[in-house]
């Protein structure tokens, strides 16, 4: 009976346990120790005497292999450690740690849950790993994924710190490397509602209420009209993001399964408008869509996929 942990080092820590590639057991951290989005790699949590209280449900097991997930801060320094932190409390055989999968786990957990057999998976969040001599984010991807290959197709790369670059010309990429790129001084989907969140006000982890209050624009409210301008029009430019996404996922197959993950699409409002928009797919939205979710992606990747 094989035994893969897949373990989510970013915001929202999370260990996924797979039997004989079948998830039994999922838990995030931030529900026992209460400290919400609890994010191992920050400062103030990069504490490499912190007993993991999930841990503790698998005291009694020992893992075939452990599956490390994170968005690629580009901080091995904090990133290794936490890493080997948490193995000591876990009974393992051996581990994996890649920390520029993150695009790909999101889009493993989405099909894992999908139950297709072939889909486009389309990934929109805040940013994940870093390409580029790493200079810039990844913002959007594109990935083709079926039972035997998990292969990108698009990536849409923007420089990592936008505000210091709006004049910036992006130098030309590799070109050895055979999928689509576009690199740019601009925000997309997650990242640029992030940035329209601080515009309005809002601190981290409170995208649900902006995305909330959008649907007051044009009702009589006592809330604040410049607030809710910048609710709707964050709304209304990200739809749009994922729309132009979705047209350039038609580009490159027929196939009518969509998967939509990340973190850009807790957004229920816009997922809700893009079915409508595409009667023509069957869309899956990842029911784990933010980083969470990538300790499911982590594991089911290694067992299905990794070579």
């Amino acid at each position: 009976m094989r035994k893969i942990l897949g373990v989510n080092i970013s915001h929202h820590c999370s260990f996924a346990y797979f039997e004989n590639n079948i998830l039994k057991e999922y838990y995030e951290e931030d529900r026992f120790n209460k400290i919400k989005r609890f994010e191992p790699e920050t400062e103030e949590h990069a504490n490499y005497t912190y007993q993991y209280q999930v841990l503790k449900k698998f005291k009694d097991v020992t893992f075939d292999v452990v599956v490390f997930a994170t968005f690629d801060r580009g901080h091995l320094q904090i990133e290794l450690p936490i890493v080997k932190h948490i193995l000591k409390q876990i009974n393992y055989k051996k581990y994996y740690f890649n920390n520029y999968n993150h695009h790909l786990y999101h889009a493993t957990c989405g099909y894992y849950f999908s139950k297709f057999d072939e889909a486009i998976a389309l990934i929109s969040d805040g940013g994940g790993e870093m390409e580029v001599k790493r200079e810039f984010k990844v913002l959007q991807s594109i990935w083709m994924i079926d039972k035997k290959i998990v292969k990108p197709k698009y990536k849409y790369l923007s420089i990592q710190h936008l505000d210091y670059f709006d004049n910036f010309v992006p130098t030309e990429i590799n070109k050895t490397i055979k999928i689509d790129y576009v690199m740019s001084n601009k925000a997309k989907a997650g990242r640029k509602y992030l940035k329209y969140l601080e515009k309005a006000g809002f601190g981290e982890g409170e995208e649900g209420q902006m995305m909330g209050i959008a649907a007051y624009k044009n009702k009589e409210t006592d809330l604040d009209k410049n607030v809710l301008e910048i609710a709707d029009k964050a709304q209304r430019e990200t739809l749009q993001d994922v729309v132009e996404l979705i047209e350039k996922a038609k580009s490159y197959s027929d196939c009518k399964n969509i998967i939509l993950s990340g973190g850009y699409h807790l957004n229920c409002a816009n997922n809700f408008k893009l079915v409508k928009l595409y009667p023509e797919f069957n869309f899956f939205i990842d029911p784990i869509p933010y980083d969470g979710g990538t300790s499911v992606g982590a594991a089911y990747f290694y067992e299905n996929y990794f070579e």
